[in-house]
């Protein structure tokens, strides 16, 4: 797993939004800075290739819709589910340390949800979600702890741009820096030590 920050690098929406065919208000409080986690599982080819599956989640921001003498409050998520490719750049050598570039793609995901609401009923048709497909590409360092840890920094962009209005933007594109922890398991119980980097 990975814990870090997503970098706007897109649009913001206006403070407040309002509707006149649904008579409805929405005040957006969005940031260019929120908390990124990302879940990963990789298969290692060889040494110089590995593949990677990840399902991250950034919660971009909180979003109150006043209408029909209501208010529900809920939140902007974006969960990014991608699938790379890694090449490790030094992988024929024996540093600990191992940069790595990757690309890929997948589906971005965005959805606005409600958690509150002043009537204590959630309305499914009050809420939204788009999903875009698209690529992504990054790099970052794999750094051995013990033979069954390793930890890792991992700088990605994501390209995000929705076809139709979200929350009335299209352009959610940003970077992932997060810090992570894995855990190391080999196929190859002999596998020798004097290459036990990141496998």
């Amino acid at each position: 797993m990975r814990l870090g920050a997503w970098a706007n690098l897109g649009a913001l929406p206006p403070d407040t939004l309002f509707n006149p065919s649904t008579n409805s208000l929405m005040a957006t409080k969005l940031s260019n800075a929120n908390f990124y986690f990302e879940g990963f599982f990789g298969y290692r080819f060889n040494e110089q290739l590995m593949l990677e599956l990840s399902l991250g989640i950034s919660n971009r921001g909180s979003v109150t819709l006043s209408q029909n003498g209501s208010t529900e409050v809920g939140n902007v998520i974006i969960y990014p589910v991608l699938l790379q490719m890694k090449l490790y750049l030094l992988s024929m050598t024996d540093l600990r340390v191992q940069p790595y570039v990757f690309g890929g793609g997948g589906m971005y995901y965005g959805r606005r949800s409600t958690q509150v609401s002043s009537s204590g009923y959630l309305y499914l048709d009050s809420q939204e979600s788009e999903t875009d497909f698209h690529y992504s590409f990054g790099g970052g360092i794999d750094l051995p702890l013990s033979r069954s840890l390793a930890a890792d920094l991992n700088v990605k962009y994501m390209p995000i741009m929705f076809s139709k209005t979200f929350v009335s933007i299209n352009d959610y594109k940003g970077i992932g820096i997060t810090l992570g922890i894995k855990y190391l398991y080999s196929f190859d119980k002999k596998e020798g030590s004097n290459r036990e980097r990141v496998r």
